[in-house]
């Protein structure tokens, strides 16, 4: 026995003491005052206060006698008190179950004609679709296994008047399926009058075949609402709990208190997830990933008795449809129905056993939802183990250098990187699932629940009544027993927070030591393009030597050059063509050479512009006087014509019989008539307008043009010269 299970049982020792000694210490006390009413002298308490009178019947010697901490010490159960509480019927429920009995007729006529849900239709897609309904028989026999009935695992047991749970194993497995055989147990309540009064039933079904979805429907939908059941099974959702639900329109979720389980857990072997519920592709193990798929389970909750009690509906909203909630007694009648999805071996089968007396439904509740969530820990716990194992490298990592350097350096299927990001985004999402289960318990299950004060959550009416003391003492301990899983839980999330961490320093060292790797790879691999480089470099040399002796040759190749066998034309040729080549070559691949030839080639790149622009504006110059010309002619020819139509007078006609003595009387008429110099001239005279010495007007020295530079200033010069006295000429002409 492990350390913690030794504390556990001394706290529950010590717990079960302390009880007795109240009740003891209770009981003298009363026996007092009822020593003194009476004016008699005290003798011997009345140990009948305590509970039921603990005494050794000899026609009774199976019963368990004595105080409370032997009666833990012998059957070493968790929740139980003392022997005398368990054996007092009066502690327990004692209404019992309604009677029923159903027909396989009725449930094959259920599932043809009910309206299914989505979530429903998906469960029970192999039943609707394929034909199951038309057979006679809708149950397998033992031999097939296509139902998956050999995966799953079945338990009912009857809950009698003194608390113990006793398992209907139903029919022999060997003549019937599971299936068969669980249909047959849970089918019939109260039927058989030999048998003990059943006044509670837990049903629990792991990984149920999709015929046992149905037929739980069709058993349980009068008392359960099903279809809320199989959404919370269906969708993807976290835990939560909906135990507040008086004032729900619904009657059956008033009575009804449900608890979603919502976690992951590994692919167990030979298990196959079911087809609605999300799970890994990959179903094998690899060096990556740990084959993972989503669980589910509900536990609900049912009280079949009457309403003690209504209260008012205090919601702020106006269109709230339920103004006064039912509220039921914790001791009706009850049903725990748990339904599991789980695809793997872990889940807990040994949970309800004769050794438990449950007070009421409540009590077997929780003891239903502390079975899940030790089975939600142990599954993080070993999804913690395997994903550790994952990311550790083997013990001979330090030894082995290869080992050291396919853990340092990443391969080209990047095994270890989507091995460090999906077990760090894992655990993050485990981590967020065992907060939202520590959340439902704390909302949930708070002060005023445990001690029975909920309005309307299992309320004790009379908390002065024996056995609402013993439900509280019994649910102390179950209370103690869910807060140590909630701090495994946490212990797990921290242990989970380490461990990303640890995952994150890995990969950080990773992606450092690929880095340098891929840095170092990068460098030989621009030595090596160096190197291949100057191989070009050398095999372009070579191209170029031969580049001109490859012209020559073509060229005295050709048919009609001289055929007489003289070389020495050929050799001048050579020598002429390739030395110059060659040195122009050599010169380019220095530095100096290379820069002294940039500069000359944009040297005369540039003169080549100049001479372009140039000719074109001596063009362009050209057509301009030829233009102004034609325009100076077309204004004297006006200006002839309108001194004609004037007066003649003498000398006027003096000047039309002499001509030549009129050039300067026209020529300061022309005047008049415009400027007709070309762009030429007009720009010499702004050139020329300057004040003083050759300044412009403003101060400033004149901008000059491109033609003022260089030895072009003369023939600027000498043009401007030529295009006056050609202008001068035209109007001497026109005159």
């Amino acid at each position: 026995m492990s350390a913690d299970e030794l504390l556990q049982q001394l706290e529950e020792q010590r717990a079960a003491f302390l009880a007795l000694e109240q009740r003891v210490h209770d009981a003298l006390k009363q026996e007092k005052q009822d020593a003194e009413g009476n004016d008699a002298c005290p003798g011997t308490p009345n140990l009948a206060a305590i509970g039921r009178q603990s005494t050794v019947s000899i026609a009774e010697p199976l019963r368990k006698a004595t105080s409370g901490i032997a009666s833990l010490m012998q059957t070493g159960s968790a929740l139980s008190v003392d022997s005398d509480d368990e054996d007092d019927e009066s502690y327990y429920v004692q209404t019992p179950l309604p009677k029923r009995t159903l027909a396989e007729d009725k449930l094959r006529e259920y599932l043809r004609t009910y309206d299914w849900s989505p979530a429903g239709q998906k469960i029970l897609e192999n039943i609707i679709h394929n034909g199951r309904l038309k057979h006679p028989v809708l149950f397998h026999k033992p031999s097939r296994a296509n139902d998956k009935a050999h995966y799953a695992h079945y338990e009912v047991f009857d809950v009698s008047t003194d608390g113990s749970p006793l398992s209907i194993t139903g029919d022999d497995e060997e003549s019937i399926s599971k299936s068969a055989g669980f249909w047959n147990a849970f089918r019939e309540v109260n039927q058989d009058e030999e048998k003990s009064t059943t006044v509670g039933r837990i049903i629990v079904a792991q990984e149920p075949s999709p015929i046992i979805f149905g037929a739980l429907h069709f058993a349980m939908n009068e008392h359960f609402d099903m279809d809320e059941i199989y959404r919370h099974l269906v969708e993807s959702e976290i835990t939560s709990a909906f135990p507040h639900r008086a004032f729900d329109e619904d009657p059956r979720r008033q009575r009804t208190f449900t608890f979603c389980f919502e976690y992951f857990t590994i692919i167990g072997d030979e298990r196959k997830p079911m087809p609605w519920q999300s799970s890994d592709k990959q179903v094998g193990e690899s060096q990556s990933h740990i084959p993972l798929t989503r669980c589910s389970s509900v536990v609900a909750l049912a009280l079949l008795g009457d309403p003690i009690k209504k209260v008012r509906n205090t919601s702020r909203r106006t269109n709230a449809k339920t103004k006064h909630g039912q509220v039921y007694d914790p001791f009706s009648p009850w049903i725990v129905l748990n339904v599991q999805a789980c695809p793997d071996w872990e889940s807990s089968a040994d949970v309800h056993d004769s050794s438990k007396h449950y007070v009421n439904g409540p009590e077997a509740f929780l003891q239903t939802v502390l079975m899940e969530f030790r089975d939600a820990r142990r599954r993080y716990e070993e999804i913690y183990r395997r994903i550790t194992k994952l990311i550790t490298p083997p013990p001979d990592f330090i030894f082995d250098e290869e080992l050291r350097d396919r853990r340092l350096f990443e391969d080209s299927n990047f095994t270890f990187t989507r091995g460090y990001f999906w077990a760090h985004q894992t655990l993050g999402s485990i981590n967020d699932s065992i907060k939202a289960m520590i959340d439902a318990y704390e909302d949930t299950f708070t002060e005023e629940v445990w001690e029975g004060k909920h309005k309307t959550l299992w309320p004790l009416m009379d908390e002065e009544m024996p056995r609402n003391d013993h439900f509280r003492r019994k649910a102390y301990l179950l209370r103690k027993e869910l807060e140590r899983e909630m701090r495994k839980l946490r212990t797990q999330i921290e242990e989970n927070n380490a461990r990303r961490g640890e995952i994150r320093d890995l990969r950080d060292q990773l992606f450092s030591g690929t880095s340098v790797l891929e840095s170092r790879k990068s460098v030989e691999l621009a030595e090596i393009t160096i190197l291949q480089g100057h191989n070009v470099k050398l095999l372009t040399l070579v191209n170029i030597f031969f580049l001109p002796l490859t012209f020559v040759t073509s060229v005295f190749g050709m048919t009609n050059m001289p055929t007489e066998p003289h070389f020495w034309p050929f050799g001048i040729t050579m020598v002429c063509v390739c030395v110059p080549f060659l040195l122009l070559i050599g010169s380019l691949n220095t530095t100096k050479g290379y820069e002294f030839w940039k500069t000359r080639c944009k040297a005369l790149f540039k003169t080549i512009g100049w001479f372009i622009r140039f000719m074109s504006g001596f063009l362009g110059r050209r057509k301009d006087r030829k233009k102004a010309a034609k325009e100076a002619e077309a204004a004297a020819a006006a200006a002839a014509e309108k001194h004609t139509e004037t007066t003649e007078d003498p000398e006027d006609t003096a000047y039309r019989e002499f001509p030549f003595e009129r050039t300067n009387t026209v020529l300061s008429n022309f005047d008049e008539l415009g400027d007709v110099s070309t762009p030429g001239i007009e720009m010499e005279k702004e050139s020329s307008s300057g004040q003083g010495d050759g300044e412009s007007q403003n101060g400033a020295r004149p901008k000059k043009g491109w033609w003022h530079t260089g030895p072009l200033r003369g023939i600027h010069r000498r043009m401007q010269g030529h295009n006056r006295l050609d202008s001068q000429t035209r109007v001497t002409q026109v005159v």
